[in-house]
């Protein structure tokens, strides 16, 4: 019989799952030195043993935090010459980490970690697997993005004419709630919990369902002001991208602040355009003289709500939406296209700190950051992308900057950009610009 999914005792940390407010934006990993497994780690690894790895599978990580689960991976498939493992990550810089720590086992086609510079969805990269797929990885915070990175595996087990798909997902059990369960239940017959290591378990899903949803991105809207204009922008989510399909309070101040100040003609290009010959077609602006705002960029996109505004709002402009995780870079497509905005000059980039953009090449960036490392508060985040909007900026351009009221970053942005104007603030939030 299958297993009550909720059987097990978990903390409900939220009734919906999400465990943490709207405004707690946190940080892409980055694999650290190899220190060994944690315990959230072991506890993932000690089911993959329980399920056993040594009969022929395709074995896959998701996200692995510390590189400890890809290097069991690899080590489970040691004495299986044919074995290729797969760790994919939705984030750029833990993608860099991974595959500069295994790079001899890449080279040895051993591993695959895809890495771009486009896009690999994790249903077309998990579908290359030979044999029953087994997945390792930590419990997203969401209900939401565990129900769809579910749902894109099933896809994958299903394309690649396997039917045999598993899933262990490992976690602290102060961030497991019963709704984790009920999502792996609508793909699985059975989800039940390990034993605890220490402070941590891990779900394991078994018995992949006959009918499986196809994964779907989150639907929303937004009305938002454009040149004194009310529009609508259809939001889309996909994955783990922060905030879902909703306009975060944070993002909706800045626009707020910055569409009267557009309308007044603060902004204005340079006379020439200042762009390196090798610079993308996002980062070079037009060789009209004296435009205004030729290119301008979204500096952590997300969604795609500011993308989405600065599409509208600047339409001779290039625009550029940028960001390390590959869900926000799908959302932040999905919310152009569904908001018929797509066109010439519209770019969105899975890239790490606009490494792709030319030095003084742009006329505004926009920057919503993350402010958290999991639950603690970390303001030495945004310090990195404070300076990247320096090094992108023309003389001149302006740095938009939405932060946490109860942080103070005026100093740092100022000391890293140029002169700064609070535009903006009320409790949550505090709106700043600053001219490079």
């Amino acid at each position: 019989m299958p297993q009550n999914p909720a059987a097990d005792p978990v903390d409900a940390d939220s009734a919906d799952g999400d465990l943490f407010a709207d405004d707690a934006v946190d940080a892409p990993p980055v694999a650290p030195t190899p220190q060994g497994p944690d315990q959230t780690d072991r506890v993932t690894i000690a089911a993959a043993e329980e399920l056993g790895t040594d009969r022929p599978r395709g074995l896959i990580v998701v996200d692995d935090a510390t590189g400890e689960l890809t290097a069991f991976a690899l080590a489970s498939v040691a004495e299986h010459p044919d074995a290729v493992v797969l760790s994919w990550a939705s984030s750029l810089p833990l993608t860099t980490a991974l595959r500069e720590r295994f790079a001899v086992q890449i080279e040895a086609g051993r591993l695959r970690v895809p890495a771009g510079p486009e896009v690999i969805p994790l249903e077309q990269a998990a579908a290359e697997g030979a044999g029953n797929l087994l997945v390792m990885m930590r419990l997203p915070k969401s209900v939401r993005a565990l129900g769809d990175r579910a749902r894109r595996l099933a896809e994958a087990a299903g394309t690649s004419g396997h039917r045999g798909l598993e899933i262990i997902a490992g976690s602290r059990v102060k961030h497991m709630t019963r709704a984790q369960n009920d999502a792996l239940a609508t793909v699985f017959t059975e989800v039940r919990a390990s034993r605890g290591i220490g402070k941590s378990r891990a779900l394991i899903a078994t018995g992949l369902r006959e009918a499986v949803a196809a994964p779907a991105a989150v639907e929303s809207s937004a009305r938002v002001t454009v040149r004194g204009q009310q529009c609508t922008i259809a939001l889309r989510g996909r994955g783990v991208v922060f905030g879902g399909a909703s306009a975060d309070a944070g993002s909706r101040l800045l626009l707020e602040t910055l569409d009267p100040a557009l309308a007044a003609g603060e902004f204005t290009a340079p006379d020439a355009a200042v762009a390196s010959a090798d610079a993308p077609a996002a980062a070079i602006a037009s060789d009209t003289p004296e435009a205004p705002l030729r290119a301008a960029a979204d500096l952590g996109c997300g969604n795609g709500l500011m993308t989405a505004y600065l599409a509208a709002a600047l339409p001779e402009a290039t625009v550029l939406g940028s960001d390390a995780d590959a869900d926000a870079v799908a959302s932040t497509r999905a919310t152009l296209a569904a908001s018929g905005l797509e066109r010439e000059g519209v770019e969105v980039t899975w890239d790490d700190a606009l490494s792709r953009v030319a030095d003084a090449s742009l006329d505004l960036v926009l920057l919503n950051p993350p402010f958290h490392d999991g639950t603690a508060v970390d303001a030495t985040l945004v310090q990195g992308l404070l300076e990247t909007a320096a090094r992108v900026l023309r003389p001149g351009g302006q740095l938009w900057f939405v932060h946490n009221s109860s942080l103070r970053y005026r100093t740092e942005v100022e000391r890293r950009v140029g002169a700064v104007q609070q535009r903006a603030r009320d409790r949550r939030f505090t709106v700043l610009s600053a001219v490079r």
